[in-house]
């Protein structure tokens, strides 16, 4: 795949289907790409472009499949341990009272019920609203079908045991022949949101946004559009989680909205400017 198939696939999503990719890093783009070409049995970029310029169903499927999922639950152990030892605690009865979590970027729902169920441990999931942010209709029934892939459960189960969780990860789902089925009743009152890559429908006021390593897939100034998004949807002094591999550059504006918070887990806060 070369870079003018790339162009071509990039303006025509554009022009038929208002998504802009033209922000994305190049390659991890390209590499993407080549995974919904060989997912889809096609021969060809040029079989892709055609099949998103002849089919608009497919559309829906295509955004579920060029999104990067997270594939394990509770990656990175000492963040959610974080949360649960140094973040949570610290909240009073009140501050508890329409606590808004967002979440913009779910595909397989791995942060989604990793989320869930420390908020289940910390007795505290049913006073939470959790907000989740897709692309894709197909992402959304993904995520509420609860299946999740069998190969992929002894690491998360790895993940949850260096967490040190109450109980076992299996407590929390049902194992069948090719895959698990996780606890669908932890995620019965999340709000799904689909939007575009732009976060249009951000939701507004929201304590806590937890959006880990998924801006090292766009450009700088497109990063920091993102990072303008996120100030706007948090309240005053909310906390933004982007992800061990990222941070807010010392260039650029983004730091005049964030200050770092946890540099180990990459947390910062909202500056009231």
């Amino acid at each position: 795949m070369g870079i003018v198939d790339i162009r071509e696939i990039v303006r025509l999503i554009n022009s038929m289907y208002g998504f802009d990719f033209s922000n994305y890093s190049l390659t991890s783009f390209k590499y993407r790409l080549e995974k919904v070409i060989a997912k889809n049995n096609l021969s060809s970029p040029e079989s892709l472009y055609r099949k998103l310029s002849d089919e608009p169903d497919f559309f829906d499927k295509f955004m579920h499949q060029i999104s990067v999922p997270s594939t394990e639950m509770f990656r990175d152990p000492s963040l959610w341990r974080w949360l649960r030892e140094s973040y949570f605690p610290l909240l009073e009865e009140k501050q508890l009272f329409n606590f808004k979590i967002w979440l913009p970027h779910c595909v397989s729902g791995c942060e989604l019920y990793s989320l869930a169920i420390l908020l289940k441990e910390l007795n505290i999931l049913d006073k939470i609203k959790i907000f989740a942010t897709t692309y894709s209709n197909e992402s959304i029934d993904y995520i509420k079908s609860g299946e999740y892939p069998l190969k992929k459960i002894e690491i998360s189960s790895e993940n949850y045991k260096r967490y040190q969780g109450e109980f076992d990860l299996s407590d929390y789902y049902t194992q069948e022949q090719y895959a698990v089925k996780r606890d669908t009743s932890l995620i019965k009152n999340v709000e799904f949101i689909k939007d575009d890559i732009n976060y249009f429908r951000a939701p507004r006021n929201v304590k806590l946004i937890m959006m880990r390593n998924v801006c090292i897939y766009f450009n700088p100034g497109f990063q920091e559009l993102i990072h303008q998004r996120m100030y706007e949807s948090l309240s005053a002094a909310g906390n933004f989680i982007i992800g061990s591999k990222e941070n807010i550059k010392t260039k650029g504006n983004s730091t005049a909205l964030f200050e770092l918070v946890e540099e180990n887990e990459s947390v910062y806060k909202r500056r009231n400017n």
